[in-house]
């Protein structure tokens, strides 16, 4: 099962340059069966999830969140699967925002944690996310080898996800489920146990 792990729409992401229905029309053309959409700092409505599901059956669409983990930080994770406006209401506190997301089952990426300067600070405390964006549209090679060191030494799983902004980065970067996708909490086990692949464009 081919699916995206990380995308913005114009909706509710003033850096996406994409509507919803511009994103899920182009990834139903390059061959994508699931998304999540993580707007920042902003979860979907259910009626609104279960409204553009409706218009595109031929993909499964799931929720999540991409949170500023600080104010004006550097450091990203996403939550997927989710939408619970308490998410955002706790961003300034991981700790919480991890605790909260694993008694729900949810999953927890760090996202482009070496894109700027900080963004793997998450790291160095006692609770850590399920894993950690390896490459992706804002992840160079060179930062996403770090990613690799950084997935080694605490023992994260590593994803590949677009980071989509515009349709045209959807299909460059991806993982694809040795199973699918029945519901939005089944990701994490998928990565939790290690049941996917990192794919690539062109291998």
């Amino acid at each position: 099962m081919k699916i995206e792990m990380h995308l913005h729409t114009s909706r509710y992401s003033p850096c996406a340059a994409a509507t919803p229905e511009e994103m899920m029309r182009a990834l139903i053309a390059a061959g994508y069966e699931a998304v999540f959409i993580t707007e920042h700092e902003f979860v979907w409505p259910e009626a609104e999830i279960r409204n553009l599901q409706e218009l595109f059956p031929q993909i499964r669409i799931f929720p999540g969140v991409e949170l500023m983990l600080a104010e004006n930080s550097a450091e990203h994770m996403l939550v997927l699967g989710t939408t619970d406006v308490q998410y955002v209401r706790l961003q300034f506190a991981p700790d919480r925002v991890l605790e909260k997301a694993r008694k729900e089952g949810r999953l927890t990426v760090l996202a482009h944690p070496f894109r700027w300067p900080g963004g793997a600070e998450l790291l160095g405390r006692d609770q850590l996310p399920d894993a950690i964006e390896y490459l992706t549209n804002n992840h160079s090679t060179e930062m996403a080898e770090l990613a690799r060191s950084a997935a080694k030494q605490y023992g994260l799983n590593l994803v590949n996800a677009g980071d989509v902004h515009t349709v045209e980065m959807i299909g460059r970067y991806w993982i694809e489920s040795h199973k699918p996708l029945a519901n939005a909490d089944d990701i994490r086990n998928v990565i939790v146990n290690g049941q996917y692949r990192l794919r690539i464009k062109g291998r």
